[in-house]
């Protein structure tokens, strides 16, 4: 028998056998290592990652904060701390944005669902970093040529050159402030983490506020100077309105001013109530769809009462400047329209006015004053009660041209009143019109194919009741699916007038086509929807009966009217029911200007 211990091959193999034992401890111990080595590497950088997340996040809150100081000094006119604050949110806002783009950051936020929140907070640091750089970066190196203090001397003059000056800058601003809006909004919603959800959401809103912001400096720069004389002397024509008694652009002209301007400087002339103006006028052609909606019923080119019917303000414009040139010769280069609402606005900037009785006019009582109570005051003497309002408007326009305390807050006055559609702008000269027109301020009827559902009053009556009328307008939608889709417009209309005597001038004066039955303080208006271009009128109620409705057209739009007789302390309810193209467009149920603000809601999906 041989030994196993001498076997010539058995140390070999049993060293062979114990090597092959001990091979997968190594193996275990390299894996083990490479693990705790994968671990080590993990837990760095994810550490890494939480301390880019920290500091980009942090970061990002001094960025908005700094960003949010550099606009508030800017509308102040401290160009000096908005420069400071600029610098210091274009710091903060690089910091965040190379933090964001780091190769560590890219890679998680590529994970399905956990990375969303960093992807977010990504796009979130680029579009803060781009409004620090390329909008308030530019905006404060012309924020001394915007500072209302430094534009207006002290002669009331406006420096136009300045404006002009800074237009180019504001443009270029302007474009990347509606960009990084536009990027802004495409956000979408993080999962999961709620500061995030809360800071896009304080973004989109800034944005979108600087984004108007920005809009409206730069029209105001580029079109100020020619409308303010800069290339010689211009006059408009300026209508106040009586929202007492509506029309399509607010309300009848109770009185009227030429405005002059020269250079900057701005002075108001002519001042006169609307018994100065006459009737009939030499008809002017507005084209055929106005022709047949407006001229064969109201004649509103020749006849000043119903000059303003339709709620689109360079008809108006057109038609005064007509009115005027008859009376007097003078061509007008544009029109203004404002009324008392915007005057309260002014009021409470410039201060009240004392008439010559001691009576005071201020921002909280020039409405009710001049659209209700003077009626009864004078209810036996027109002619003074027309006087009244003429010096009322003549002490408002006198204390504008004054010694303004503050310039910023009345621009900002006379912004909310256009913003509300209580200024209205025209110009005759087309490229100006092209930039004024589709502005808030221009008050026109959009030609575009986007849903529409504008609800129009006009006085059916000849009185002066509608300083009592309450309106409200519901725009929906359904589905965005197929070629068309049904859309339903509610109008309540609600007349809030006591149950008092009038007189007849201010119930109305009735003939035998406007005669309506009801109580003392019974209202008739002329109710008109203009929808979207392309509806069709399915059917039309009013308090749950079918409503038989007018038709006519206006700049590509349908338009549905019936005259509607509201009884004091009744709302009446018309339900339009309609079929419109299926389009991508935003919504809009645009508001007619009056003594009470309309309450309005668009609830439509999103088919974009």
């Amino acid at each position: 028998m041989s030994n196993d211990n001498d076997d010539p091959h058995g140390d070999s193999r049993s060293s062979r056998g114990r090597s092959r034992h001990r091979r997968p401890k190594k193996t275990n111990r390299r894996i083990l290592g490479g693990f705790g080595l994968l671990v080590v590497v993990a837990l760095g950088l994810g550490a890494w990652l939480a301390y880019t997340v920290n500091a980009a996040y942090t970061n990002l809150n001094q960025a908005n904060e700094y960003a949010q100081a550099a606009k508030t000094a800017l509308l102040a006119g401290d160009t000096s701390k908005a420069e400071d604050s600029v610098d210091d949110a274009v710091r903060t806002s690089t910091r965040a944005k190379d933090a964001t783009d780091s190769l560590i950051w890219t890679a998680a936020a590529a994970i399905p669902y956990v990375g969303q929140p960093l992807d977010v907070v990504s796009r979130i640091a680029d579009v803060v970093h781009g409004l620090t750089v390329d909008v308030l970066t530019p905006a404060v190196a012309v924020g001394t040529a915007l500072d209302p203090s430094q534009l207006r001397g002290p002669d009331g003059a406006i420096d136009i050159g300045a404006l002009r000056d800074a237009s180019p800058a504001l443009s270029r601003a302007a474009a990347a402030a509606a960009e990084l809006d536009a990027q802004s909004q495409a956000i979408g919603e993080p999962t999961f983490i709620a500061q995030i959800s809360d800071a896009r959401t304080r973004l989109q809103d800034r944005t979108h506020e600087l984004n108007s912001l920005l809009a409206n400096t730069d029209i105001a720069a580029e079109v100020l100077p020619a409308i303010l004389g800069a290339d010689g002397p211009r006059s408009y024509f300026m209508a106040f309105q009586t929202l007492s008694e509506s029309r399509g652009t607010g309300g009848l002209i109770g009185g009227f001013g030429i405005v002059r301007a020269v250079d900057g400087t701005v002075t108001v002339d002519s001042l006169a109530s609307n018994a100065e103006l006459r009737i009939p006028y030499d008809p002017i052609d507005l084209g055929p769809d106005f022709f047949d909606a407006y001229e064969t019923r109201f004649q509103p080119t020749q006849n000043w009462q119903n000059s303003n019917v339709s709620p689109h303000f360079p008809y108006a414009g057109q038609i005064w400047q007509s009115m005027w040139e008859q009376e007097t010769g003078e061509r007008v280069d544009g029109a203004l329209a404002t009324d008392p609402v915007a005057l309260g606005y002014i009021l409470d900037v410039v201060g009240p006015i004392t008439m010559s009785d001691g009576e005071v006019i201020d921002g909280s009582n020039v409405v009710r004053i001049t659209q209700s109570d003077a009626y009864f005051r004078f209810e036996n003497d027109n002619s003074a009660r027309k006087a009244y309002l003429q010096d009322i408007a003549a002490r408002v326009v006198a204390k504008m041209q004054g010694n303004i305390a503050s310039p910023r807050a009345l621009l900002e006055a006379l912004g909310k009143a256009a913003s509300e559609g209580h200024i209205a702008v025209w110009s005759a000269d087309a490229a100006l019109q092209s930039i004024l027109g589709p502005t808030k301020i221009g008050h026109e009827v959009s030609d575009s194919p986007d849903p529409y559902a504008a609800l129009v009053v006009n006085n059916g009556a000849g009185g002066k009741l509608d300083y009592y009328l309450q309106r409200k307008v519901t725009y929906s939608a359904q589905t965005c699916d197929g070629a068309t889709r049904t859309t339903h417009v509610v109008a309540e209309l609600t007349n809030n007038a006591p149950l008092q005597d009038y007189t007849t001038y201010i119930a109305g004066r009735q003939n035998d086509s406007t005669r309506y039955d009801g109580p003392p303080g019974t209202n008739r208006s002329v109710v008109a929807l203009y929808a979207t271009q392309g509806a069709t009128l399915t059917n039309a109620t009013i308090n749950g009966t079918p409503l038989f409705l007018l038709t006519a057209a206006e700049r590509g739009h349908p338009v549905f009217y019936v005259p509607v007789v509201i009884e004091p302390g009744r709302t009446e309810t018309i339900e339009y029911n309609l079929v419109e193209p299926n389009v991508d467009g935003k919504a809009s149920a645009p508001v007619q200007p009056q003594s009470v603000p309309v309450s309005t809601e668009v609830d439509f999906p999103d088919c974009s």
